[in-house]
């Protein structure tokens, strides 16, 4: 059952966020695996509260499979092209983008394809696109709610220093939040959302 989310519960649960991010980012209290699965479960939870579960029975089709699958591929593609441009406009740009990898020696390579797979996103994405976004279209309309979601989403990575990692929070945010709006699935998203992280940061990261 989906409900409708109150101002003040989204106001709670960005703040939540902004702390989590913090705490994972800048002040690094625990493994970054282990707090993003912390992070991912108890905002996805508290969601789910505040406006009920955000994924639909009907929403999981081998259609809309199919479809997330192949958004996870036009996604790698605009990041690889990407870090290819940034890295001719900005002279910073290898440096942050080698230090978001750096993450991955905090786990092993199937435990962290396992955490980004079932764990981080679907979590991310039932939060941002299927709650989040979902109240800030209906708040504010289609373009402006995806606008407004991708920007906060964008915004709560400054926590971590990295501007690479800021901008590519906002591509993938416009990305998946364009996704969700077209299409209203909130499954396609995380399918696109967990080959993506598996892909660019396990099987084949783009440096």
């Amino acid at each position: 059952m989906r409900g409708k989310a109150q101002d003040w519960q989204v106001v709670v649960t960005i703040a939540l966020a902004v702390v989590f991010w913090y705490l994972t980012f800048s002040v690094k209290l625990l493994n970054f695996w282990l707090s993003m699965s912390i992070a991912a479960t108890a905002l996805t939870v508290l969601s789910s509260i505040f406006a009920g579960f955000q994924l639909k029975k009907a929403d999981v089709t081998p259609g809309n499979f199919v479809r997330g699958v192949l958004s996870a591929a036009v996604l790698y593609g605009v990041f690889y092209a990407g870090n290819y441009l940034s890295q001719v406009m900005f002279h910073f740009a290898r440096t942050e983008v080698m230090s978001i990898y750096d993450i991955r020696h905090e786990g092993q390579a199937a435990a962290i394809a396992l955490i980004l797979f079932f764990v981080t996103s679907p979590g991310e994405e039932l939060f941002w696109r299927g709650f989040l976004q979902r109240w800030a279209m209906a708040r504010l309309g289609g373009a402006k709610g995806w606008l407004a979601a991708a920007f906060v989403y964008a915004a709560v990575h400054i926590a971590s220093g990295n501007f690479m990692l800021v901008m590519a929070a906002l591509v993938a945010g416009l990305f998946w939040g364009f996704v969700y709006w077209r299409t209203g699935s909130v499954f396609t998203c995380i399918v696109s959302h967990a080959f993506w992280t598996v892909g660019i940061f396990v099987l084949w990261p783009i440096l």
